[in-house]
Order: C-alpha cells, then structure tokens, then sequence
C-alpha cells in the first residue's frame, strides 16, 4: 500500500489505514464502528472519494458496527456511484459486520465481497478466484 495514513485504535475506537493500491484505494478498519467513531471514518472515505478511485473497504477486523456504520457505507456507495466509481465491501464472514446488514437488508445495496481478492477481482472485471 503506497499513500498509508493511519488512525490509531483507542479503547473502544476505530483503528483506520488506508492507502492506494494500484488504481484503487484500500481502507481497513479494526475495532468499533460507531456513533463515537463515524465521523473518523466519514472524513477518511470522503478523502478517497476525492481520489476518483474505486474504494475496498475492508471490514474483516471491525468488533461492532451500528447503524450509522450501514448509513455511512450507503451514502459513500451512493456518493461513488454518482462519480462513477465504485464501493466493495469485505466481509470475510465477519459476523458483526454481515448480520446487521442482512437484517436491515443493506446487504442487497451495497457489493460485498468476501475477501480483498475477490473485491480487487470485481474492480478488475475478473471472476472471483480467476486470478493468478
């Protein structure tokens, strides 16, 4: 990842890195999506949305997520799209993060992948597991 910025994760936070990755931007998140820790977020998605790349936003180390997490991941998805560009969300079976999306039905809005592969696959216009 070249481009790294990092947000430290406090107790109960929201760690944060992201950076490019080839003509797409990567940003992983470990700890608590909340309403105490949207706002960290939202300021690091709107950033890259500025890059006019494609966004992976990987989930896989969140703990929790709440509703604000969901809307955020919408507005950013609607926000791409309105650009041109697009948003992947990786799961990876991450139970915190699947189960409050396939309840609130988000799930069917939003492309979800189950690994950063599989996401980097999509954005390519390869089929999942085709890759090399």
């Amino acid at each position: 990842m070249s481009e790294t910025t990092e947000r430290p994760l406090r107790p109960g936070g929201l760690a944060i890195r992201s950076g490019a990755v080839g003509s797409l931007v990567l940003v992983r998140l470990s700890g608590a999506l909340d309403l105490a820790t949207a706002d960290d977020l939202a300021d690091v998605l709107d950033t890259q949305l500025r890059t006019g790349r494609d966004i992976v936003l990987d989930c896989t180390g969140l703990d929790f997520m709440a509703v604000v997490g969901m809307s955020l991941m919408l507005g950013t998805h609607r926000a791409a799209r309105a650009k041109g560009r697009r948003l992947i969300v990786v799961t990876g079976g991450n139970r915190a993060v699947l189960r409050p999306l396939s309840v609130t039905r988000v799930d069917v809005l939003l492309h979800l992948a189950a690994s950063i592969d599989d996401a980097c696959a999509e954005l390519s216009g390869l089929a999942p597991g085709s890759r090399g």
